[in-house]
């Protein structure tokens, strides 16, 4: 179908309502490494993909990183799994979710996070359903810290199923996404209260911002005429 539409949605601090949870559980990877705590305010400022970048930022050496890195993921997952057993969405997600899927719109999940760990979430929140595939990282947890291929999954995605740019719409809460959008010619819609500070969210410039995921709507109404 020629006009056929795609929703894409990161997942971490997106859907799931974990930035929270992610400082509370980094706290102890920092330990780990000597690191003093930081503010959730300093995360927002800070936090970046590749990850490592983030952990330089707060005064990590990278070759330190790369040396340890299976065990400050560990300690990291440990934590998180445990904050994030009751983890819910963010607000209005199954509004919007049901809308888009009333108006036959194709929603995936694109994630840097590692597949296994996301099904569970899907399934305990009863949104799985919603969602034609995820996309997310298969290799071990570790890899995450320092390497990022959301572009590549996205394109080859994009390629494979014949989606035409204007009838794609990406979601996220960092500058990841509004990146990927300009380098596809697909629509970012950033939002706020995410994994980084508003600040640093507008300065990515998505083409859109939001602060709640119903507020796409009248967006993606007016842009896609539906």
């Amino acid at each position: 179908m020629k006009n056929k539409k795609l929703a894409v949605f990161d997942w971490n601090g997106t859907l799931l309502a974990d930035t929270v949870i992610c400082w509370k559980a980094t706290q102890s990877s920092f330990a780990f490494y000597g690191l003093p705590p930081i503010s959730l305010k300093k995360q927002r400022e800070t936090f970046d993909f590749p990850i490592i970048r983030f952990y330089q930022r707060n005064g990590c050496d990278v070759d330190q990183i790369l040396a340890t890195k299976e065990q400050s993921w560990d300690i990291f997952q440990k934590d998180y799994e445990h904050l994030s057993a009751k983890a819910r969405t963010r607000r209005g997600a199954k509004t919007l979710l049901d809308w888009l899927t009333k108006k036959d719109v194709t929603c995936i999940i694109l994630s840097n996070y590692i597949d296994d760990k996301i099904t569970p979430h899907l399934d305990r929140l009863n949104i799985r359903h919603y969602f034609s595939h995820v996309s997310a990282n298969t290799r071990n947890g570790p890899s995450i810290l320092d390497t990022m291929n959301k572009y590549e999954r996205l394109s080859e995605f994009i390629n494979t199923y014949n989606y035409h740019p204007d009838n794609t719409v990406i979601f996220g809460d960092s500058n990841e996404e509004p990146d990927i959008g300009r380098r596809l010619g697909v629509t970012s819609i950033g939002i706020t209260n995410g994994c980084i500070s508003e600040p640093r969210l507008r300065a990515a410039k998505p083409d859109h911002m939001i602060s709640a995921l119903p507020q796409a709507i009248n967006v993606l109404k007016d842009q896609w005429k539906i």
